[in-house]
């Protein structure tokens, strides 16, 4: 078990740190400049002025320079400060991140509900009606973008049957009943997206357990198809279906931008959009180091729970060759 965590650490340190690299030198290579988002229409700046305020927020130095310069602070905990708000990033980033958590853990789950349904369903009797309807809901759920779906919601639920709010947020802390209501139609956008993925691939895994010798035994025994499926079957198919889990609630958190920026939703989506907008780049390193560090950690520990379930994805190359 405990090569099994270092391979596995070891692999995560080294996406970390390509992923810092990409993610740096891609905001310096996209065209604007901060210095001049944040002067906005003044025209009374001299050229010696800009050079300054360059030179102030460190933009004068070399690539390099800058980007260990911002790794080595990101290492003792300072992500640095805003070219505009002049707030740390640390601050801006723990004041959002909550509203991120919340929504991402709504939309896993409702994805996590709608599979265990579905799934089930569709695996029941495969090529029944049940079973293409199920299949042209997730391939309608893969062909539509999130954005989409969130229109159609806000178009039905807010304008036309004025049921649930468009925008805005209310913490927990300060109204249940509110933050709820909210939440709902961000939630449901999320999840439709999140669940014909974890649909399709529960349905392949519980498919595959259908072929096994021990379902066969099962079956001769005389056991219904229900309790077949729900003891035998669906508890097996578990086990591999977490690592598309893991995958789901890592990109969940990196897609949840769209979400935020459409629903009026604080979180660190919003910030990354508002941040993009103005060149402000350490808060948008700020904000992609901590959504790469989510889905890093989510993936790694899903990868352990996976190798504490299943003993067999602890073992490497050679000792597989052996078994």
């Amino acid at each position: 078990m405990g090569k099994f965590l270092l391979r596995r650490a070891t692999s995560s340190l080294i996406v970390l740190s390509m992923s810092v690299v990409l993610v740096f030198m891609s905001i310096r290579i996209l065209p604007g400049d901060p210095v001049l988002a944040k002067l906005g229409a003044a025209t009374e700046v001299t050229p010696a002025a800009l050079k300054a305020l360059r030179e102030e927020a460190g933009l004068n130095r070399p690539l390099l320079v800058q980007l260990f310069s911002w790794i080595n602070r990101a290492l003792n905990g300072d992500l640095g400060v805003s070219y505009f708000s002049q707030f740390p990033v640390t601050r801006l980033v723990a004041e959002r991140i909550p509203v991120t958590l919340e929504l991402t853990f709504f939309i896993i789950l409702i994805a996590v509900v709608f599979s265990l349904i579905l799934a089930p369903l569709s695996t029941l009797k495969p090529g029944s009606i049940v079973d293409r309807v199920i299949g042209y809901f997730t391939s309608l759920g893969l062909s539509i973008p999130g954005f989409v779906i969130g229109i159609i919601f806000i178009l039905i639920f807010s304008l036309q049957l004025q049921w649930l709010p468009s925008r805005g947020y209310v913490p927990l802390s300060q109204s249940v009943g509110d933050n709820l209501r909210l939440m709902i139609l961000p939630s449901i956008t999320g999840g439709l997206t999140a669940t014909p993925y974890l649909v399709r691939y529960l349905r392949a895994s519980m498919l595959e357990i259908k072929q096994s010798p021990f379902v066969r035994t099962a079956e001769g025994k005389g056991l219904s198809n229900w309790r077949i499926l729900f003891r035998h079957i669906l508890p097996n198919s578990l086990v591999p279906t977490l690592t598309m889990l893991g995958l789901i609630v890592g990109y969940t958190l990196s897609g949840v931008v769209v979400i935020e920026y459409m629903f009026g939703l604080p979180g660190i989506g919003s910030l990354a959009i508002e941040s993009s907008f103005k060149r402000d780049y350490v808060v948008i390193q700020g904000v992609a180091l901590t959504i790469i560090s989510f889905f890093i950690l989510t993936t790694f520990l899903f990868d352990v729970l996976c190798g504490l379930v299943d003993p067999r994805l602890r073992l490497t190359k050679e000792q597989k060759s052996e078994v």
